[in-house]
């Protein structure tokens, strides 16, 4: 035997040894790896928590803005001592997770909104917000949600930069909302009367020219009750709705409380005839409820003095058109107006903003998609507020204020959404 076949024979026989010892030994089943599992139930971007039957979508958004005002010239001057510019940039990140459950849809929403300007606007610089956090199972809602008074704010409000007059606010609430045939639905909330404020005038010494001054509520003693009946079709949406409103005054007025409501009734529409084209329009009328006008104008005054009170009312008219151009180009033309009478406790008018007043907006956008998430959008709009008993100033106790605005905004936005 030569020294080749001696190691030859004695390598197979190690191999066939060590499979026979091998072949002995017991054997242990591997750990399952969960692997991230799509989740189609709900709609594109959704997935499976590992190990568990809760669908998950996280989305993220950066917005980086340039915004440019015309400074006003202002009887203070204040077009030399304000910004003309601010760029500021935000982002947006939203986790959707959702669960079907025997009583029903189980949903929990977080959206947190960060800011990085140099103004005070949204916070200041590097600013943290919660913009909604709320939980919903089968027709009820729970947490901090949109006010389920209007639809123009949540479900169309295409404007960039530009403000409008109509309810736009984000509360603390509880609803439940029944669903019928035919897309119909009802909605019952009780939501924060605190959120819904706006502010109270103190006409409190308001004889012989003296100013009075931005007023101080009772504390809460009852939340703001709204309601909703709506529809949903194919053809788009409409709904009208209604709140009720506390004001709780501080101590010295004649009446404790009283209560403001507002009503209003909203449309969207497609337009088959225009590509990616629809109409939306919004009224809203409101009495002693400025909130819902989207005013933080003082929504009633009083005078602990004379223990009078009264209420301030208005209407406003909000809406949009916007159309596709080309399958990659939007645009959208906007308008707003609001017609406000005062809440003057003592039926005098002293300064601008203890006065009735007309104002309005009116503008157009347009975005175009660079690539899918990513768009660039231009705005210009113009706004005027007109005061019903002043011109551009009016002076009080030797004090001149200003009165009638008017100006041009406008600015850019690019935004990636993923």
């Amino acid at each position: 035997m030569t020294l080749k076949s001696f190691l030859l024979g004695a390598a197979a026989g190690i191999v066939t040894t060590g499979a026979a010892e091998a072949a002995d030994l017991p054997m242990t089943k591997a750990e399952p790896v969960e692997y991230v599992k799509v989740c189609s139930e709900f709609g594109e971007g959704y997935f499976y928590i590992p190990g568990t039957d809760t669908c998950l979508r996280l989305q993220g958004e950066i917005r980086a803005k340039y915004i440019f005002t015309q400074p006003k010239n202002t009887v203070s001057e204040t077009g030399r001592n304000t910004n003309a510019t601010d760029f500021s940039t935000e982002a947006r990140v939203m986790w959707d997770a959702r669960t079907q459950t025997e009583w029903g849809l189980l949903r929990s929403y977080l959206q947190l909104d960060i800011y990085a300007n140099n103004t005070a606007a949204n916070g200041g610089r590097d600013s943290f917000v919660v913009d909604k956090a709320f939980i919903q199972l089968g027709g009820f809602t729970a947490g901090y949600a949109h006010t389920f008074f209007g639809i123009y704010d949540n479900d169309y409000g295409d404007t960039i930069f530009a403000p409008y007059y109509t309810s736009q606010t984000t509360v603390n609430l509880l609803a439940y909302t029944a669903t019928f045939g035919g897309g119909f639905s009802a909605t019952l909330a009780v939501e924060d009367n605190i959120e819904h404020r706006s502010s109270l005038w103190d006409q409190t010494g308001e004889t012989g020219g003296t100013a009075g001054t931005t007023g101080t509520y009772g504390g809460s003693r009852f939340p703001d009750i709204v309601g909703q009946l709506r529809i949903d079709q194919g053809w788009g949406e409409a709904a009208v709705f209604a709140a009720a409103h506390q004001i709780n005054y501080p101590t010295g007025v004649s009446s404790s409380d009283t209560w403001g409501w507002a009503a209003g009734a909203g449309v969207g529409v497609k337009l088959p005839f225009l590509a990616g084209a629809h109409l939306a329009l919004e009224g809203v009328y409101a009495d002693g409820a400025n909130n819902y006008l989207g005013l933080s104008d003082p929504e009633a005054a009083y005078d602990t003095g004379t223990g009078l009170e009264n209420k301030g009312k208005g209407w406003s008219i909000t809406g949009e058109l916007g159309v596709d151009v080309t399958p990659a180009l939007n645009v959208t033309a906007f308008g707003s107006y609001v017609d406000y009478t005062a809440g003057n406790a003592d039926d005098i008018v002293l300064l601008p903003t203890d006065s009735d007043f007309t104002a309005y907006i009116a503008g157009i956008n347009a975005t175009y998609t660079i690539v899918k998430g990513l768009t660039v959008s231009g705005e210009i709009y113009y706004s005027k507020k007109d005061y019903k008993d002043f011109g551009s100033s009016v002076t009080v106790d030797g004090t001149t204020y200003q009165g009638d605005t008017d100006g041009w905004n406008g600015g850019i936005r690019i935004r990636r959404v993923f």
